[in-house]
């Protein structure tokens, strides 16, 4: 929850500090993916591809291709195919970045989140590469914990950044670092659009009200079952309690004392996610024949736990607006931890213009596919 899973042996050794069962590598593989991961009745998932070392954020073109980021190989990659069943096309798009995360396309022109920095680079659909140079024009706060970007070109044809803490819980010297950040296309007028975030690795807008929603992953240290990881609805200048208060405004221990004026002022989330469950992609379905039990829902990405006594999360969940305001979650994916055996953890959730769902896996190094079964 501070660094992504890739970055397994860092966090393996901290487990053992801490006394805490390490994960078991038994990564879902081509042979069992349809046998070990469950989705609900009248879908049917796949093995889209594996081998990809980490991947993380997703994002289609407008020809159908998957765009693709591994941080830890300091890559983006295109993953393209002449049609279902064919063999899918590999590409390097751009390597030697720091720690690509997060990666948006707008009119031609991608954008991609480094640790240090947004880029952007002329991308051909048509012909599958980017071209002309990569020009980094957005600087960002890195070093210190949470070391992941993300990147959307919102519907005001804006860029909107989040950043990360530096630590499980402190006050930062830097006011960018746990916030929404959000500037012109070209890098200017930059602003700190909310603050209090600790680490919204996902967020998106909702299409039946234009609602932005992002996805927090809970401070760390106090006990299997608390803070919640939350979602929160994201509005300009809000903030979202980190590090005074945790879940419903509830008092921090270490940094909620005296500090009672800014947590009225926080906002607290809208739905809770259970403790450490670390939430990360989020996607609104948008596809009008979508099945009906998807339409209008989010689908979530629970990474999963690396410090609770019994591991919790590992699958994806559908978030449903009922009409009274509450949000009910339902599991879409499951499987990929089993008797405490940890043999996945789901990044992000696409859709596809084929109306799939993608959901990338950066501990087996896959990405599945989970589609209605034709009837």
């Amino acid at each position: 929850m501070w660094r992504h899973a890739t970055r397994k042996g860092i966090w393996l050794t901290l487990a053992g500090l801490l006394g805490i069962w390490a994960f078991p590598c038994l990564a879902a593989s081509a042979n069992n993916a349809g046998e070990r991961l469950r989705v609900p009745p009248g879908f049917q998932v796949s093995l889209f591809a594996t081998g990809i070392e980490g991947p993380r954020m997703l994002r289609f073109t407008p020809s159908g291709s998957m765009i693709v980021s591994v941080p830890d190989k300091g890559r983006v990659i295109l993953l393209s195919s002449k049609g279902q069943g064919e063999p899918l096309d590999r590409r390097v798009l751009l390597e030697g970045l720091n720690a690509p995360h997060g990666v948006d396309l707008h009119q031609g022109v991608l954008y991609i989140a480094e640790e240090d920095a947004v880029g952007r680079i002329a991308f051909n659909d048509a012909a599958g590469k980017v071209e002309g140079g990569y020009l980094r024009l957005i600087p960002l706060p890195h070093g210190g914990g949470h070391s992941t970007r993300t990147v959307r070109v919102g519907p005001d044809a804006k860029l909107y950044v989040t950043i990360g803490s530096s630590c499980n819980v402190c006050m930062e010297t830097d006011p960018h670092r746990a916030s929404m950040l959000r500037y012109d296309l070209d890098g200017a007028k930059g602003e700190i659009y909310a603050q209090g975030l600790r680490n919204s690795v996902g967020f998106d807008w909702r299409p039946a009200d234009g609602a932005l929603y992002a996805t927090d992953n809970g401070r760390d240290l106090l006990g299997d079952d608390f803070p919640p990881c939350e979602l929160n609805m994201i509005t300009r200048g809000s903030h979202y309690g980190w590090p005074f208060a945790n879940g419903q405004n509830i008092a921090d221990p270490d940094f909620g004392f005296g500090a009672q004026h800014s947590i009225n002022k926080s906002v607290p989330p809208v739905y809770e996610f259970r403790a450490h469950n670390a939430p990360l992609g989020i996607t609104f379905i948008r596809n009008p024949d979508a099945a009906a039990a998807l339409r209008g829902a989010a689908l979530v990405a629970l990474h999963g736990s690396w410090n609770r006594s019994v591991k919790d999360g590992y699958k994806v969940v559908s978030l449903h607006w009922r009409e009274d305001g509450r949000i009910e979650a339902r599991d879409f994916l499951w499987g990929f931890l089993e008797n405490g055996a940890v043999h996945g953890r789901p990044a992000d959730v696409a859709e596809g213009p084929d109306g799939a769902i993608y959901v990338s896996d950066d501990y087996a190094g896959n990405i599945y596919r989970i589609a209605r079964i034709a009837h």
